[in-house]
């Protein structure tokens, strides 16, 4: 099928419809999708149809400062896509005791990627534990920046399966404070990815907590600390650590991001879990923030995404990145 139409589609007398399901082989092609029947190729095309005439239409606005692609979730239906959106409940209440911008002078960017403090780009599958995938991003950052040692690879799965008591969902959703509060206890230090690997991502299943294991781990967090909500605020905690932040990840704009800076298109119901690495200042798209995302790096641009900086300086900020921005303080490792 996929040569037959790639020849009419050269001939130049395709139809509109053969054309676009040319287009859908292509994607088909290149991401590795396979379906169980002709009613599921049928559904899988419908969709991809429709996300892609968003894309087109967006990169034709060139006000857009963002440009956007196909990538694995341009066949998926929302419910689907919703199960990668893994915030559980309403952030915290927002407390007196706040770290804020005190006037000091901040640099005009940061980068803890290229300083070499932030690990790979992982992929939470079919799971939604992106709080999970933002609490241990961010402790290994910690402990990185602290040792002064690589970034190591701490385990999602023990978060994923072992902390339902301090409020996580597992694959249902959490908050990365959530997580962080679990690891204070020091009989429940996280373990190495290689001791604890993730297995929830193919399955999308929660698991049973491997008491044996996550009670061999090595790191533990003594607190961790809530940021203010002014660009300043989560400027000067960045110049600290990389941070986790919450977004609206619900839009094609965020989806089927691909480069520049996201400006508009997304809203500011927080759903999604995800790390600030940085901040800088782009030509066309202005300032943003550095973000990394744990969908693996096929997904937006090698993994991360620029979130441009509130144009009012404070919350909600673009898709709501301003409102529940933490970072923990680790101990060393045991």
């Amino acid at each position: 099928m996929f040569k037959s139409f790639a020849a009419v589609a050269l001939a130049g007398v395709v139809s509109a419809v053969d054309l676009q399901t040319f287009e859908f082989m292509q994607y088909v092609s290149k991401f590795g999708k396979s379906y169980t029947n002709v009613e599921e190729f049928n559904l899988r095309l419908s969709l991809f149809t429709v996300r892609d005439k968003i894309i087109k239409e967006w990169n034709a606005d060139f006000t857009n400062t963002s440009r956007m692609g196909h990538n694995f979730l341009s066949d998926w239906t929302e419910a689907e896509q919703a199960k990668l959106r893994g915030l559980a409940g309403e952030p915290k209440e927002r407390t007196a005791e706040e770290f804020k911008f005190t006037n000091q002078a901040l640099p005009s960017d940061v980068n803890w990627v290229t300083a070499g403090n932030v690990g790979p780009v992982k992929d939470q599958g079919r799971c939604g534990s992106c709080w999970a995938f933002s609490a241990t991003g961010t402790v290994e950052s910690s402990v990185s920046i602290a040792t002064g040692a690589a970034p190591g690879n701490y385990s999602e799965q023990q978060l994923v399966s072992c902390s339902s008591a301090y409020g996580n969902l597992g694959c249902s959703g959490g908050w990365y404070y959530w997580a962080w509060d679990y690891l204070e206890v020091p009989s429940q230090a996280q373990n190495y990815g290689a001791s604890y690997p993730y297995t929830s991502g193919a399955a999308g299943g929660t698991g049973d907590c491997n008491t044996k294991l996550a009670s061999e781990g090595h790191i533990t967090v003594a607190s961790y600390v809530q940021v203010g909500t002014t660009n300043d605020d989560i400027k000067a905690a960045l110049v600290i650590k990389p941070v986790s932040v919450a977004i609206d990840a619900a839009k094609p704009a965020f989806q089927s991001y691909t480069s520049g800076v996201l400006t508009a298109g997304c809203g500011v119901r927080l759903d999604h879990a995800v790390i600030a690495v940085g901040y800088g200042t782009d030509a066309v798209g202005g300032a943003y923030f550095l973000v990394r995302n744990s969908w693996g790096s096929s997904w937006g641009d090698n993994g991360y995404v620029k979130i441009g900086q509130s144009p009012t300086g404070d919350a909600p900020g673009i898709c709501g990145i301003n409102k529940a921005v933490y970072y923990p303080i680790t101990n060393a490792p045991q």
